[in-house]
Order: C-alpha cells, then structure tokens, then sequence
C-alpha cells in the first residue's frame, strides 16, 4: 500500500539534529592540483568546462574527458544530474561541489514522473501504466519529496492496494494501483528508481569524494572493488536499494549498500555522511576470494546513519577461501546509529531478522586487531540491535564510550534480540542494560526510554 514515511523520536534526537545540520552545513572542499571541470545543470555541453561560468551540463560527458591524476570534477550546488548509467572513477581524481547553496543532487531517477500525460489508464481497475525507461528494473517508487512510498511487486498480479507497482522493464512498462486517479495529477513528484549505482571503481586507487548528494539508486551510491586510498566526506545518500539479487525460498532476495567496499580494500575513510533509507546496509566492507579478503586501515567516523536496515556491516571470507580473512585498524568512532528496521527497507523485506545496528553475522575471524568502536552512540532498533561478537568473543575488537538507547519496538515484526546468540531481549532498563553488557561490558552509558 501508499506507505507514509514515519519520523521515530530516539534518545539522541537533539545529538542527530546537530550533526545532520553539520553535514547539511558543510562547506567546498577543493583538492587536486591538475584541471579542473565544471559541471551544472544550466551548462551548455558544447563548453570545454574548464571554467566555473561555462560549465558542461550532462555528467554523460565524463567519460569523454582524458583525466589524470590530480584533476578535479566539480558540480555546481543546486543542481540536479539524472543518472541513467554509473560514473566509472578515475584514479587520483577529486569529485566535489563548488557555488553556494544545497549540495549538487545525483539522482537515480530518470525523470520526475508526476506529469499526467504520462499515465494511461489500464484495463483493470484502479491501475495506470507509464512508459519508462531505465537501466533497470525499478525497485523503489517515493512520491511527494519522499513522504510516501511505493510497495515494490514481483508480479503484475500482486497489484493490489495503493501504491503498489511492477515494472516490466523489459517492455518499458511501469504498472501503479492508485485508485484516486492519474498518478501525475495525484502527486507534485513521482521518483522511481532504475539506475543501479551512482559511483563506481575497480582495482584502482586514490581517489575523493565530498559534498554531493545521491538519492533513488537500486543498489547504492558507491561500489569499491579491490581499491585504496579512497576519501567520502560530506556526502548524503539516502532512499536507495531494493534490487533483485536472487531468489530464496521461492522468495526474491533484495539486496542494496550506500557505500560498499568489496574484497580488498585499505586506506578507506567514510566521515561526516549522512545515510538514511536504505534497504540494506548504510556502510559495509565485505567480500571472499581465493588470495583471502584484506581490510586495513577503515575508518567510519562521525557519520549520522538512520533508518536503514544495516547499518554498520562486516563480513570477509567464505569456507572456499584459500587465505584467511585478514582485518586491521578498523574505526567505527562518533557515528550516531538510529532506528534500524524503521526505513522503507524494514517495511519491505521479507528476511527481516537480517537487521541490525551493528552487523557481523556473529562471525568469528582468527586474524583480526585494533578494531576500535568507540564513542558511538546506537539509537533504537526494531530488529536485532546488535549482530556481531564483542570482545568477549571475537579477538582484537576493543569498545569503549559507546551509548545505548532502546524502545519498545513498533514495527511489523518480533526479531528483538539485543545481542543476536544471547537471547536477551529487553522490556525495560534493567532488562536493556543487562542485555547489553553482553556485548559491552564498560558502556558510557544505557537507557531506555519509555
């Protein structure tokens, strides 16, 4: 059905409203000592766009540039660039803003959709069709500046309440049940996401990101495979994910990270973001292959990460591996982490008890040191609040200054372990705080609210 978006109140709200308006805040930073290209949405393609008032306009033409190392890609605030394909990066190269105002907007969303001539309707009742196009097929639908989204259908046949979609990518045919009549009269803004990636790099280095804002991506905002060196700051993603990954009991498994980094990957630093409505986790470093799964040097710091369904994730290896996993200096440090299960994701799946604030899938690694999570604050669960072992289990994770507040869930669902294998669930502040010195056993502090 036509789902509203819901707004929890947590035991941080005033810490989260500081850091969001920080991140919101935050101004241009400028690196590289190459060119620099000047992109925005009132520029003019033909323009070289090596200067800020004779900007290019489309981000298609990135891929036409010959860039090099310490050459900078800027994009002016207050524009929007609609992604039909990902941005390939290029090693050594800067990607950021320049101008005044909101932070340039990528969007995975071709179009806004809310146009009436748009909309035909259909044979059966109370459904209208559109014909779209995109890279593929839509996972995710919001209308109205995201106060409402779409429940996504695998068959056409499951239309049955309002805002319930299916698109038939293959014919270009997107299908809405809205009884209240043509979509594009309904609603002032329609985003339907069918672009898979915002930002993608494979086996290269060196590389920055800051102040740009990604919404509407069927898989996410940035996809690292085997890279270091990498710097994300300031950025914004969020309403992103819901991509088919494979079929599970006879059910459609979907998948969908913010900010992914697979494999192999050192030197990583993802600061001051703000991550929010992702069907999958915000930010995540995983992966397996035969040379053994290496991740040194990542830090997660002061980032404010809500409504997703993940959140902090790790995961490295599988039995097949020919090397052990090796994990070193990782920093989780300052993020505040807030109402897992309560975003769009939470609503939709179907393997709800995949949930949680922290997640390690309660795997343990022989090889690991000096992964430090500290002065984090973790706020409010409507799944697992936390999936990962602690010091008690898993060598070389240190925790410390970590503040913990939890409620009793509202969701649609019971999968409310506090620390997921210890069977503690909790109904009030003793309970909570019992629970949670399984997992850390010097917490600055535990609450729950009432």
């Amino acid at each position: 059905m036509l789902q509203k978006t819901i707004f929890e109140n947590g035991g941080a709200n005033k810490e989260a409203a500081l850091l969001k308006n920080k991140i919101i805040g935050s101004e241009n930073k400028i690196f590289g000592n190459g060119k620099t290209y000047f992109f925005s949405e009132n520029g003019d393609n033909s323009f070289e766009g090596l200067e800020s008032n004779k900007p290019k306009k489309t981000v298609d033409e990135i891929k036409n540039l010959e860039l090099h190392p310490g050459d900078a890609i800027l994009f002016e605030r207050g524009s929007t660039f609609r992604l039909s394909d990902m941005i390939w990066l290029q090693p050594g190269v800067f990607y950021g803003a320049y101008g005044n105002g909101e932070k340039p907007v990528f969007l995975g969303s071709l179009h806004n959709y809310a146009q009436p001539l748009l909309w035909k309707k259909a044979d059966d009742p109370n459904i209208w069709i559109a014909k779209i196009k995109g890279e593929q097929r839509a996972s995710l639908t919001v209308f109205d500046e995201d106060s409402y989204f779409g429940t996504w259908c695998f068959l056409k046949e499951d239309l049955r309440e309002n805002g319930d979609f299916f698109h038939d990518n293959a014919n270009g045919l997107f299908y809405l049940y809205l009884s209240s009549g043509n979509p594009g009269e309904v609603f002032e803004r329609i985003e339907i996401a069918t672009t898979g990636i915002a930002m993608r790099a494979s086996f290269i280095n060196g590389m920055k990101i800051d102040n740009i804002s990604f919404k509407y991506f069927t898989q996410g905002s940035f996809l690292f495979g085997e890279c270091n060196d990498i710097s994300i700051t300031n950025c914004m993603m969020g309403w992103q994910g819901g991509k088919i990954f494979e079929m599970r009991d006879g059910k459609p498994l979907r998948y969908g990270n913010a900010a992914e980094f697979w494999y192999q990957c050192r030197n990583i630093n993802v600061t001051n973001c703000y991550v929010y409505q992702i069907f999958d986790a915000a930010l995540t470093f995983q992966g397996f292959g035969d040379a053994g799964p290496i991740f040194e040097n990542i830090s997660f710091v002061d980032n404010l990460i809500e409504y997703c369904s993940m959140n902090l994730e790790y995961w490295a290896g599988n039995q097949e591996d020919t090397m052990p996993p090796h994990i070193k200096n990782i920093s989780y440090t300052g993020n505040i982490i807030r109402f897992c299960g309560y975003g769009w994701g939470g609503i939709q799946r179907f393997d709800k008890e995949d949930q949680a604030l922290l997640l390690g899938w309660n795997r343990k690694y022989q090889d690991v040191s000096e992964f430090l999570i500290a002065d984090n604050i973790l706020d409010c669960s409507n799944g697992y609040y936390i999936y990962m072992f602690g010091p008690k289990e898993q060598k070389g994770i240190t925790l410390t200054g970590n503040s913990y507040y939890q409620k009793l869930p509202t969701g649609n669902h019971n999968y409310t372990d506090i620390v997921k294998g210890k069977y503690a669930k909790a109904n009030n502040q003793k309970e909570f705080f019992d629970a949670i010195i399984l997992f850390d056993d010097n917490p600055k502090s535990v609450k729950w609210i009432e």
